[in-house]
């Protein structure tokens, strides 16, 4: 073979045709093609007159630009046009200044409406991975640490952020995302400044669904979020902080308890997981969870605890668009417009990426996406822009396109279970330096061994266990309740009338031991703050005995009756003295001489309601004509939330 030889080589590719030809995004255009833009951009004030640089083209450059973020306007243009004039393909030279406006006329929300529409769940019932027992896994968290440049617009709307060594170099711009664990694919995000990741992430409720189980971390310890991720009928596997003490309701078989936090019954995971690394030492920590899953024999504790280690896929997520999408840069844009549409064309970039490497995976049995190199999956993309390779793929060559092979060739080994600790790599970390006593390594090290120990709640529990419940009108009820509910009861409660019944059936359960605030306020499924002050109230009149700091016992010998408690039998009694005359509750309340008026006049108004009585004039009553029936006894019954009688 001559070794001077020469041979000419030809490229064929498929693009859009005349000045739309541009408008491309190389090998990912199949997961975001021209129909799909076009559709999002038909509205009114978004397409304008016909331009050197069309609307259509303009959102690809504008996504080109988070896929090339240390190129400028004029390179990234040259790069989108650069296989189609070696083509011979005649495209139109464009100045920066044309880049930015064409960028300025497009705005931030045809690319948040273009992320919405990609944003979702990834995969399939036969990936690996990414179910749990029937539940999908997501995760909630929050990126605080993308720098953008530091101008006046910028500062107003994101203001000064506070760091450990004082104020950040940087404006930071935050990010809620909603990421499903197993693919690392995006469900939704929030985008602007911080305002508390419970806040932002309330936005993101509506993503989920009742197959979805949803992991956090301490972050997102809070009573709106618990209720709402309850109310979605998602689970909930939710670490809690220190501070947050539930009442033990029922201890299980597996160590853990159950308690109600934010009017949501709830399984409460103590635990200490021990890992021994390769090197043979030993770590501990201390983990306290909770989840909405209460079935021991479909959840053990241990497998729970397992799975929120699965929290931190979500920690990867970010980690790709920060460190090897922007390798740390700061962003372009100089107000909060461009921001946003920065960052939600990046978001829709990852995400696209995400689609293809999941095509990749999914073409290799039993191939887990973790096992995707998203190094490797971001480089195939450029240099298919670059090259205009695979812009319209032929049929039947979608599952072997430049990503797909890039992905394939370059799989990952299995992943191996590692721990390290989480230092410090930037002044404007929002984390201090690292704790002496942290019993972390400072370096990534295999895990050998994992050893999970689950702690029953101490002896002194803060509910004691239920008692038998005699027969009443409420044991059908009861018995229709499905299990999960039953188990769920609190101590069985007499009837009431009032919360300050409420308390003493619930302090009457154990009357010797002493009750903290937040016990009955969890108890009852009412407001800490509240309860608080009515049991202090309480105690100036001798209801209650106050024995320390919000703790509270009942006196000895009989109880006091309380000045607001009034029954209707008591009524009734008086009324039946003269039955056949009206009564005014004036008249009522003298008789009783131990409730207020007013109090007594709602009461009567209510009994009204029900037929008990028989109104004949304004706060005029008389009892009907048919025999009343028998006020119900007021004994032990057990209903899953205490029911307040008319009041």
């Amino acid at each position: 073979m001559d070794q001077c030889g020469t041979t000419t080589l030809t490229q064929t590719f498929t693009t859009a045709c005349g000045m739309f030809a541009p408008g491309h995004l190389g090998a990912l255009t199949r997961y975001l093609p021209f129909e799909l833009v076009d559709d999002v951009l038909d509205q009114p004030g978004r397409r304008g007159r016909t331009r050197t640089v069309p609307t259509r083209v303009a959102v690809y450059f504008v996504l080109a630009l988070a896929l090339f973020p240390d190129a400028s306007y004029g390179r990234v243009w040259d790069t989108l046009a650069g296989a189609l004039r070696q083509a011979g393909h005649l495209v139109a030279s464009v100045t920066v200044a044309g880049l930015a406006c064409a960028r300025r006329r497009v705005g931030p929300d045809p690319l948040r409406e273009l992320f919405e529409v990609v944003a979702g769940p990834l995969g399939r019932p036969c990936t690996r991975g990414v179910s749990w027992r029937g539940l999908r896994t997501v995760a909630f968290d929050g990126c605080r640490s993308t720098r953008v440049p530091e101008t006046g617009d910028n500062v107003a709307w994101l203001g000064r952020y506070k760091v450990a060594a004082g104020v950040a170099a940087y404006p930071l711009l935050a990010v809620m995302a909603l990421a499903e664990t197993g693919t690392r694919a995006l469900l939704g995000a929030v985008v602007g400044p911080y305002r508390g990741e419970v806040e932002a992430a309330l936005q993101l409720v509506g993503h989920l669904r009742q197959d979805m189980v949803v992991l956090a971390d301490r972050g997102f310890d809070a009573n709106a979020f618990i209720r709402a991720v309850h109310a979605s009928r998602a689970a909930l596997l939710l670490r809690i902080c220190s501070s947050r003490r539930p009442a033990v309701l029922q201890v299980l078989a597996d160590g853990s308890f159950l308690s109600v936090i934010a009017g949501v019954p709830v399984r409460v995971i103590a635990a200490t997981v021990t890992v021994t690394c390769a090197d043979g030492s030993t770590h501990r920590g201390e983990y306290r969870l909770v989840t909405t899953l209460t079935d021991v024999r479909r959840h053990p504790a241990e497998d729970l605890l397992a799975l929120y280690h699965q929290r931190w896929e979500i920690e990867v997520t970010f980690l790709a668009i920060r460190h090897t999408m922007l390798k740390g840069r700061v962003l372009r844009s100089g107000d909060p417009q461009g921001l946003r549409q920065e960052m939600w064309a990046l978001l829709t970039v990852h995400q696209l990426l995400r689609m293809a490497m999941l095509d990749a995976t999914d073409a290799v049995p039993g191939c887990d996406p973790d096992r995707a190199c998203f190094t490797a999956a971001l480089i195939a993309a450029r240099d298919s822009v670059t090259r205009g390779a695979a812009i319209v793929p032929d049929v039947g060559s979608e599952l072997t396109g430049p990503i797909a092979e890039a992905v394939t060739g370059a799989l990952l080994p299995p992943r191996r279970p590692r721990i390290s600790a989480r230092t410090v790599k930037g002044v404007s970390a929002r984390y201090g330096h690292r704790q002496s006593d942290e019993d972390r390594p400072c370096v990534s090290t295999p895990v050998t061994a994992l050893d999970i120990i689950v702690h029953f709640p101490r002896q002194d529990a803060p509910v004691p266990a239920p008692q038998a419940t005699p027969p009443g009108r409420n044991s059908a009820l009861q018995q229709d309740l499905p299990v999960t509910a039953q188990t769920l009861l609190p101590p069985a409660v007499p009837m009431h009338t009032s919360r300050l019944e409420d308390v003493l059936a619930a302090m009457g359960t154990a009357p010797e031991r002493e009750w903290r605030a937040i016990e009955l306020a969890t108890l009852l499924r009412l407001d800490r703050g509240d309860l608080t002050g009515e049991l202090i109230r309480w105690s100036r009149r001798q209801i209650l005995i106050k024995t320390g700091p919000a703790t509270f016992k009942i006196p000895d010998g009989p109880p006091r009756p309380s000045k607001l408690a009034v029954h209707p039998e008591d009524v009734i009694a008086v009324m039946a003295t003269d039955p056949h005359r009206p009564w005014h509750a004036r008249e009522i309340t003298a008789a009783l001489n131990t409730v207020k008026h007013s109090t007594l006049a709602q009461h009567l108004s209510a009994w009204a309601r029900k037929n008990l009585l028989v109104k004949t004039a304004p706060a005029t009553y008389q009892l009907p004509e048919q025999p009343v029936p028998a006020a119900p006894t007021r004994q032990l019954t057990a209903t899953n939330t205490p029911t307040r009688r008319a009041a």
